[in-house]
């Protein structure tokens, strides 16, 4: 039989829509069930996940502005945000797109971690669930997932504190890193390295109004002959070691140094043991696990606490 070229074209589009569509992103996680729990509910990342259809109109017209946001949150601002897809037209993914009541596409939703516990490190519960209905734009995108990356730096408002002093002093199982900027806001590279590094490091922000007066506030500290701004150090025995590089913008390379002078490793991130594991889940094309075509019926395990704190 033969088959004209509308025909054939047909054809071709009917294979290549069911196909995921970030499988090759290197930024982004194409996710199933055997995997979506590892990844979203095993981290102390924040994580937004687009549930699609390839066939889908708006699913299309998203598909540019959610690699530029895998770009953005992953590598160029290597920021504590997990960027993740999964493809609802897979028969294996159906439940998982039903037990998150999706019922159109593409609707993203934002996984929030719970609040990170020094005594039970590993995330306890699963990350609490909020659907973004706002503008799908990259900036307003952009700006919701932000707002909810968890805040673990202790904020000082004057480098002349009492509270910055008995900080910098107290004994701690834990290095410490302070920084001191002009800003009144907490950058969010800085709360990602926080939460990279969580269960060794403690990181602390100071908010210099005038320069003057920090010269007076930190004589102590041998800081005095010190004007720009931002600067890191790493504190050490009450000795402040400074990161020598002028801007801190990149957080890979703090992180190495970081490393260096702590000898701690991050939980999480680009450097971390968890991070080389899970990077198959990026950039390469799956196959259908084998766990999702013989799935057994499990025990019904116990009701896990959803937490919700910012």
């Amino acid at each position: 039989m033969h088959l004209g070229l509308p025909t054939i074209f047909l054809l071709l589009l009917s294979v290549v829509a069911g196909e995921d569509v970030y499988a090759s992103d290197p930024n982004i996680y194409e996710l199933t069930p055997s995997n979506f729990d590892k990844v979203v509910h095993k981290s102390n990342y924040t994580s937004i996940v687009k549930f699609y259809a390839p066939w889908c109109g708006y699913c299309k017209q998203l598909t540019p502005i959610y690699k530029k946001l895998g770009k953005f949150f992953h590598k160029d601002g290597q920021y504590a945000v997990n960027v993740v897809a999964v493809n609802c037209d897979k028969d294996y993914n159906k439940p998982l797109c039903s037990k998150h009541r999706v019922s159109g596409f593409p609707t993203l939703m934002v996984f929030r971690p719970p609040k990170y516990n020094q005594d039970k490190p590993k995330p306890q519960g699963v990350h609490a669930m909020e659907t973004y209905s706002g503008e799908r734009s990259f900036k307003s995108i952009m700006n919701f997932v932000n707002s909810r990356i968890k805040n673990y730096v202790k904020k000082f408002n004057n480098p002349s504190s009492d509270s910055l002093r008995q900080w910098l002093s107290n004994p701690s199982t834990r290095s410490k890193v302070v920084l001191f900027t002009e800003s009144n806001s907490i950058h969010n590279m800085y709360k990602s390295l926080a939460i990279d590094f969580l269960n060794s490091t403690e990181f602390s922000m100071v908010t210099v109004k005038d320069k003057d007066s920090f010269k007076q506030a930190v004589a102590d500290l041998n800081l005095s002959s010190i004007t720009d701004f931002p600067m890191l150090f790493n504190v050490q025995e009450g000795e402040l070691v400074r990161f020598d590089r002028p801007k801190l913008d990149d957080k890979l390379a703090i992180s190495k140094w970081l490393i260096e002078q702590n000898g701690h490793l991050p939980v999480e991130g680009q450097l971390s043991k968890k991070d080389r594991y899970y990077s198959k889940y990026r950039g390469i094309k799956e196959k259908k696990p084998k766990e999702d075509r013989t799935e057994k019926p499990k025990k019904e395990a116990k009701k896990k606490t959803v937490h919700d704190e910012l």
